[in-house]
């Protein structure tokens, strides 16, 4: 246990590879990404960092103090099964999409965790509290970058094949859910996930807030709200039907469970 200092995010997010992998109790390989288990003591505890093409992958990390009372054994096994569901393989992006919920698993991978394989600028940045000196070296340093619209970031000119092989990873994605377009149990189950997510029961904005997960929504004072905001979607019929079916469901689910 590596009890000699008391170790800050900033520090273990900076770990390099070769670090990491000299700090490790274990090493995994999970979904192509490498997997160290580190125990920090004191704060963080028994960890899990991950990297990937000789980066930290830290937007995946994982920490002991998220999971109070939990052994190391018992940390290990949650370890492996929710990066499981959270990292990818190019292969797996590929796949047909078996559910909303794994849809988002994979969207946010490739937006949160996948240009981390490279170095880069964020593209948000808050100037307040800055000096006129900082901001313009920042300004210089983004001049001549490329912008990478997945994950809202800037990188060398050099990763320009890398930024367009990004996109098209997303566009793959994306196009798979276009195809669950016609598949009534997908939607009526990503409805009822969503609903589950927004407490529909005891939501005054049950319906704005769980369909704004599937596209901007303005708010409307229609009489016909809920159709207004299914032609604000461009909802199908089988969408329409399947969103029906899912409130009906989930109140049923909702009565049983007050």
């Amino acid at each position: 246990m590596m009890q000699e200092k008391d170790w800050t995010i900033e520090e273990i997010e900076a770990l390099t590879e070769d670090q990491a992998q000299e700090m490790a109790l274990e090493k995994l390989t999970i979904k192509e990404h490498n997997v160290y288990l580190v125990d920090f003591g004191g704060y963080f505890g028994y960890s899990a960092l991950v990297f990937a093409e000789n980066h930290h992958i830290h937007f995946a990390n994982d920490y002991e103090l998220h999971h109070p009372g939990k052994s190391k054994e018992e940390l290990r096994a949650w370890y492996i099964e929710e990066l499981s569901n959270v990292l990818f393989t190019e292969q797996e992006i590929a796949e047909p999409v078996r559910s909303h919920k794994e849809y988002e698993a994979k969207y946010r991978y490739l937006r949160d965790k996948y240009s981390q394989r490279r170095d880069y600028v964020s593209a948000f940045y808050i100037e307040t509290g800055k000096s006129k000196e900082e901001i313009e070296a920042r300004k210089q340093k983004i001049e001549n970058m490329i912008y990478d619209p997945v994950s809202y970031c800037y990188m060398e000119p050099s990763e320009k094949d890398f930024i367009v092989h990004h996109i098209k990873l997303v566009s793959t994605l994306i196009a798979e859910k276009e195809k669950t377009l016609d598949n009534f149990d997908y939607w009526k189950d990503a409805f009822i996930y969503e609903m589950y997510n927004h407490e529909y029961g005891i939501n005054w904005d049950a319906d704005f807030d769980t369909l704004s997960a599937f596209g901007n929504l303005r708010p409307t004072k229609a009489k016909d709200e809920l159709g207004n905001y299914f032609k604000q979607l461009g909802f199908t019929a089988k969408q329409k039907k399947a969103y029906l079916a899912a409130r009906t469901e989930y109140l049923r689910q909702y009565r049983e469970n007050a």
